[in-house]
């Protein structure tokens, strides 16, 4: 029988009887790291840098005949504006979301404009995955991820999430992970008792 420690206290758990209690075991907010926020968007910055000042800049040239001056500024506007609004975005994101483990269940709370909850039940986690790729490694972080039937055993594949970076949950945590990865393990295998 494996013997199960309360993650705040240390004190010995006895299976099922510490699943009534409503008290956060504990809680953990997901790590921004700004300059990855800007290499992600990177393509579509340049995207929208030529598609603006193509489109915008020939619509406005009208104004100013034989100048090269709007097809410039509505380019640097998107320029600059697009690496603005998606830091700023995945910031207020990255601030709003928190995690917070019970004995029993995850909840989580995420997002700035549209607000995001879901509550993943320990029972019903599969697997638990941690994950570092090369860049989270270098700073230090991890995803957590938590299998599901709804969810699969597995993320799907993007070329950022291979480096270690993605979207803030989907079914993943991004946080200092060794010690976390400890922690959620170990009350998912106290839910199974």
């Amino acid at each position: 029988m494996t013997n199960f420690f309360c993650c705040i206290c240390g004190q010995a758990l006895k299976g099922r009887e510490v699943m009534t209690t409503d008290r956060t075991v504990f809680s953990v907010q997901p790590v921004f790291v700004g300059w990855i926020t800007l290499l992600v968007q990177l393509p579509f910055q340049l995207f929208l840098t030529l598609w603006a000042g193509l489109f915008f800049g020939g619509l406005t040239q009208a104004l100013v005949p034989g100048s090269r001056t709007p097809f410039i500024f509505f380019g640097a506007l998107a320029f600059f504006a697009v690496p603005s609004v998606a830091y700023l975005g995945k910031k207020l994101n990255y601030s709003r979301t928190e995690y917070r483990f019970f004995t029993d269940r995850l909840e989580f709370e995420e997002g700035f404009f549209s607000i995001n909850k879901k509550v993943i039940k320990f029972r019903d986690v599969k697997e638990v995955t941690l994950r570092k790729g090369f860049l989270q490694r270098f700073y230090n972080l991890g995803t957590i991820y938590l299998a599901t039937l709804a969810t699969g055993s597995s993320p799907s594949f993007r070329p950022f999430n291979a480096l270690g970076f993605g979207n803030v949950s989907g079914s993943g945590i991004n946080v200092c992970p060794d010690e976390a990865f400890d922690k959620v393990k170990q009350l998912v295998d106290m839910s199974r008792e």
